[in-house]
Formats: structure tokens, C-alpha cells, sequence
């Protein structure tokens, strides 16, 4: 999975790239790379856009996750532990 999310990485670079470059030929008169960018756009760079937020969308939600589970066991406990250790030293 690292690797296809890397390539998909390195394609939306390359697809960033182009799409810059077909924009200054495009000013310039030069319209066949804009127009094969247009022709790729649905088909490649918008699933490896897509890809690519959801990815980073998921690597987020996960780390939140775990650094809200860690902060959580790593906490002291509440006065409530306290009570419910004097109960239990009652207890017959």
C-alpha cells in the first residue's frame, strides 16, 4: 500500500507540473498539451487526487486516534478512583 500511495504521490506532482506548464504554453498559443490534460483530467489525475485526500484525511483521523488514546491512558486518574478504592478497603 506505501508504494502505490507513493506513486500516486509522485503522479499528482508530475499531473501539477504539466497542468503549470500546459498554462504558460496555453498564453503562449500552444494548446495540445492543455488539451491532453483535459483529456486525462477524469480518467487518471482526478482518482489519484482523490486517492491522495482520502489518504491524508485517513492518516489524520488515525493519528488523532492514537494521541487521543494515549493521552487517555497516560491520565492520572479522577477523584471518583480514589472513592472507589475506600469502597473496596470497606468492603466485608
Amino acid at each position: 500500500m506505501d508504494r502505490v500511495l507513493m506513486v500516486n504521490v509522485f503522479l499528482v506532482m508530475v499531473g501539477a507540473l504539466w497542468f503549470v506548464v500546459a498554462v504558460g504554453l496555453h498564453i503562449q498559443g500552444l494548446e495540445w498539451p492543455l488539451g491532453h490534460f483535459q483529456q486525462l483530467w477524469t480518467p487518471l489525475f482526478m482518482p489519484a487526487v482523490g486517492l491522495l485526500m482520502a489518504a491524508a484525511l485517513l492518516n489524520g483521523g488515525l493519528q488523532w486516534l492514537l494521541r487521543f488514546r494515549t493521552r487517555r491512558e497516560q491520565r492520572p486518574p479522577g477523584p471518583r478512583a480514589a472513592l472507589d478504592t475506600q469502597n473496596r478497603s470497606h468492603a466485608p
